[in-house]
C-alpha cells in the first residue's frame, strides 16, 4: 500500500498528479466522443438502472441525477482495443471529475492509459488510498489502482499473450453509498459486476454493498487467465529445452535438431515476458495487502486464498525463468562449441588448401625449368632455322655456271625480304613499347634517379 508522506501538502500532490496527467493528456482522449456506460442503483427502491451516454449535456445531467438518487454508481470507461485512447474526451472526464469531487489522484490512474505502440514495461499499477482534500466526513475515503493481467488474443502465433490494465477507482461516502470508475474493465469483470449488482437489487433491499467482496470480484475475475498463461510458457520453454538437451554436438547429424542463434533471441524475448509478467504478480499481490489494510475485518479467508493463488502463479513464474536461464546458457554452450568446431574445421581445410597450393607451386616451378630449358634449345636451333628457311625458299637459286661449277645466288628482288623484314621487327618493337610504355617510363626513371 502507498501512503503519501505526511510532509506533503495536498496541493503539492494534486499539482505534481495535475502536472504528469498535462503531460501525457494528448494521448489519453477521444475528442468529441463521450462514451460512458452507468450502472447503478437508487437509493430508494433499490432498484438497478442501466444507462449508455454519447453526449456531454447527458452526461452532465446523469452525474446530477447520480448524485441526489443514486446509491451505488459505476461510471464504465472502454477502448477501442489496449492501445488506444479512452472513448471518453477530456471535458467528459473532467465533468466526471468535477461532479463528484474526485482528487487527483484518480489523474494518476487515467494516465497508465491511452494511445501507445506497444505494451509498456513501466510499472503503472499501484495502490493509493487517502482522503479528499476537502472531505469533512472522516468515513469519506478514496481506493484508486491499476491492476494488470495477462490475457490471450491469438493475434501472433509468435506471442498469443498480452499485457492488459484495468483502472480502478472507488469513492466511499458514508455508509453504504459509493461512486466508481472502471477504466477498460474485461468482460468477464463487466459481466460479474453487472449480474452482482442485479441480485443485490432483487435479493438484498437493505444491505449495503461490501467494496471489500468488489474489489476481490475484480481481482479474482483478471487473475482467472494466469494457468493457462503459464502452461503455455512452459510448453514454449520445453521447445527449446528439448534443442538443448537432445541436440548432439556435431552440426552435420543428420534428423538433428536445427540450432540458430534465433533460438537465442527467442529466449531472451521469452524471458522478458516472464520477468514482466513476474512483475504483475507482485504488484497483484502488494495490491490485495492494501486492500486488506483498507478492510481488516472482512473477506480474509478470500483474501489469504487469493494471495496462495497469485503466490503459487509467481513461484511458477520464478521456477520457468530459472530453468530458462539454464537452457539460454546451454544453447549459448552448444552454438559456442559449434562455431569453435567450424572455425577448426575451416582452419584444417585452409591448411590442406595451402598444401595443395604449394605442391602446385612446386610443379609450377618444375614445369618452369622445363620451358625454360625448351626455350633455351628453340633459341640454339632458330637461326639455323632461318637459314634452312631461307635456302629453301625461292628467294636463293642454285645455279650452274659455264664450267658446271653450282653456286647459290639470291634473286634480284632480295632487297625486299630485307626491307620487310626489318620493317616488321621494327613494328613489333613498338607495338610492346606502346603496351610496356607506363613499365619503361618508370624503368627509365628510376635509371635516372639512381644515377
Amino acid at each position: 500500500m502507498v501512503q503519501d508522506p505526511t510532509t506533503t501538502t495536498p496541493e503539492k500532490r494534486m499539482d505534481a498528479d495535475q502536472q504528469r496527467f498535462n503531460t501525457h493528456s494528448h494521448q489519453l482522449f477521444t475528442p468529441e466522443l463521450d462514451n460512458v456506460e452507468c450502472l447503478r442503483i437508487f437509493t430508494n427502491s433499490r432498484e438497478f438502472n442501466q444507462r449508455y451516454i454519447f453526449e456531454k449535456e447527458a452526461l452532465q445531467d446523469l452525474i446530477d441525477e447520480n448524485n441526489r438518487k443514486s446509491n451505488e454508481t459505476f461510471y464504465i470507461v472502454r477502448q477501442l482495443n489496449t492501445l488506444s485512447r479512452l472513448l471518453i474526451s477530456q471535458e467528459g472526464l473532467q465533468f466526471i471529475i468535477d461532479g463528484h469531487n474526485i482528487s487527483s489522484r484518480f489523474l494518476r490512474i487515467v494516465t497508465a492509459f491511452g494511445a501507445r505502440r506497444h505494451d509498456e514495461n513501466r510499472a503503472w499499477d499501484s495502490y493509493r488510498i487517502s482522503p479528499a482534500p476537502l472531505a469533512t466526513s472522516s468515513s469519506f475515503s478514496e481506493i484508486s489502482y491499476v491492476i494488470r493481467y495477462v490475457e490471450r488474443h491469438d493475434r501472433s502465433p509468435q506471442n498469443p499473450w498480452s499485457v492488459r490494465q484495468i483502472g480502478v477507482y472507488q469513492q466511499i461516502l458514508g455508509l453504504g453509498k459509493s461512486t466508481w470508475v472502471l477504466l477498460q474493465p474485461p468482460d468477464n469483470v463487466y459481466h460479474r459486476l453487472k449480474d452482482s449488482l442485479e441480485n443485490r437489487a432483487t435479493t438484498s433491499k437493505n444491505i449495503p454493498i461490501n467494496s471489500c467482496l468488489l474489489h476481490l470480484d475484480i481481482l479474482e475475475s483478471v487473475s482467472s487467465s494466469w494457468s493457462d498463461y503459464i502452461e503455455y510458457s512452459w510448453s514454449e520453454v520445453d521447445k527449446l529445452d528439448d534443442k538443448a538437451c537432445l541436440l548432439e554436438m556435431g552440426y552435420d547429424k543428420k534428423n538433428d535438431y536445427v540450432v540458430v542463434f534465433k533460438d537465442c533471441q527467442r529466449l531472451q524475448r521469452l524471458r522478458r515476458r516472464l520477468l514482466r509478467a513476474r512483475s504483475v504478480l507482485e504488484s497483484n499481490l502488494a495490491l490485495v495487502d492494501g486492500i486488506a489494510a483498507r478492510f481488516p475485518d472482512a473477506c480474509s479467508i478470500r483474501i489469504e486464498n487469493y494471495k496462495a493463488e497469485i503466490d503459487r502463479h509467481r513461484r511458477n513464474l520464478l521456477l520457468i525463468i530459472e530453468h530458462l536461464r539454464g537452457t539460454s546458457e546451454l544453447l549459448f554452450n552448444i552454438l559456442n562449441a559449434r562455431n569453435d568446431k567450424f572455425v577448426l574445421d575451416g582452419t584444417q581445410a585452409m591448411r590442406e588448401s595451402l598444401g595443395i597450393m604449394g605442391r602446385v607451386a612446386e610443379q609450377g616451378q618444375v614445369d618452369s625449368a622445363t620451358l625454360k630449358l625448351l626455350s633455351m634449345i628453340a633459341t640454339i636451333y632458330l637461326p639455323a632455322s632461318l637459314v634452312a628457311t631461307i635456302f629453301s625458299s625461292n628467294l636463293i637459286q642454285l645455279k650452274t655456271d659455264d664450267t658446271g661449277s653450282t653456286s647459290f645466288q639470291p634473286v634480284s628482288q632480295f632487297w625486299i625480304y630485307i626491307v620487310l623484314a626489318v620493317a616488321l621487327t621494327l613494328l613489333t618493337f613498338l607495338c610492346v613499347a606502346l603496351v610496356l610504355r607506363r613499365e619503361i617510363i618508370q624503368s627509365i626513371r628510376k635509371y635516372w634517379s639512381a644515377a
